[in-house]
């Protein structure tokens, strides 16, 4: 390949991450225009999450791998899982001067907050995780059952993003060979983690592919993949739950399907 050919590719590549950036900015300049909050401040900081470590202690939060910024306005605040932790504190308006996606997507979720748009924007606690995973799993096990899916056994979940509640009752439900999981993290690619083999991200398409469903962590709108696996969603038809706090915004502004019965 030619290196105009890269640079063209380049290109489209920043102008698509720039279009996204846009979409989040433009929602949150509109908000905040209607509603005259364009001068109120916001703080972002990381936030610090107690998670009961007596069954998993291999929560994304607690290797470092991931962690939480969150974004507090008036009594309201806003998460986002990154990797990329920056502090900020300014206005709405010095916030949309911003390219930082995670900085912006707390912000759009700590506004939304606010103004009533969504709800469960603030991480779930102790073992709320596990509860969380328990009531994600019943909630499936009845979905098959009103579609007359009576042998769940035949059901290939597909789950893009780690998180061990969720993947240890998804086995307990629909069996261990009848779960896909992929994550970025080296520390967990290739191994078996409660019953399910854990593959790399590059894999997404064969898990989307080759699931009847798809368990998707809202993470991947702060680490932007999100847009690459709604891509292949839409190629293979399928049906995909965001999990978490990080897509609240978003899943209500594209009407995505999200899932957090533990949130606040």
């Amino acid at each position: 390949m030619s290196s105009e050919n890269n640079n063209n590719n380049n290109n489209n590549t920043n102008n698509e991450n720039n279009d996204k950036i846009n979409f989040i900015k433009n929602t949150i300049k509109k908000l905040t225009s209607e509603n005259n909050l364009l001068n109120d401040v916001v703080e972002i900081k990381s936030a610090n999450i107690n998670l009961n470590t007596e069954k998993f202690n291999d929560y994304p939060l607690l290797n470092k791998k991931e962690m939480l910024l969150r974004a507090y306005y008036k009594d309201c605040v806003g998460d986002a899982f990154t990797g990329d932790i920056k502090n900020y504190k300014g206005t709405f308006e010095e916030i949309l001067k911003l390219d930082n996606l995670p900085i912006l997507v707390a912000t759009l979720n700590v506004l939304m907050k606010y103004l009533g748009l969504i709800n469960k924007t603030e991480h779930c606690i102790d073992k709320e995780p596990e509860i969380c995973a328990k009531d994600f799993a019943e909630y499936l096990k009845n979905e098959f059952e009103k579609d007359n899916i009576t042998n769940i056994n035949n059901i290939k979940i597909g789950i893009i993003g780690y998180q061990p509640a969720i993947i240890s009752e998804m086995v307990k439900t629909f069996g261990g060979n009848n779960v896909l999981v992929s994550d970025l993290n080296y520390d967990n690619i290739g191994r078996i983690k409660y019953g399910a083999t854990i593959y790399h991200g590059d894999m997404n398409e064969y898990i989307i592919k080759n699931s009847n469903i798809i368990l998707c962590t809202g993470s991947t709108l702060a680490n932007n993949t999100i847009w690459n696996i709604l891509d292949l969603i839409k190629k293979y038809n399928k049906r995909i739950i965001f999990y978490g706090t990080t897509i609240a915004g978003v899943a209500e502004l594209l009407n995505l399907e999200r899932f957090c019965s533990c949130g606040k």
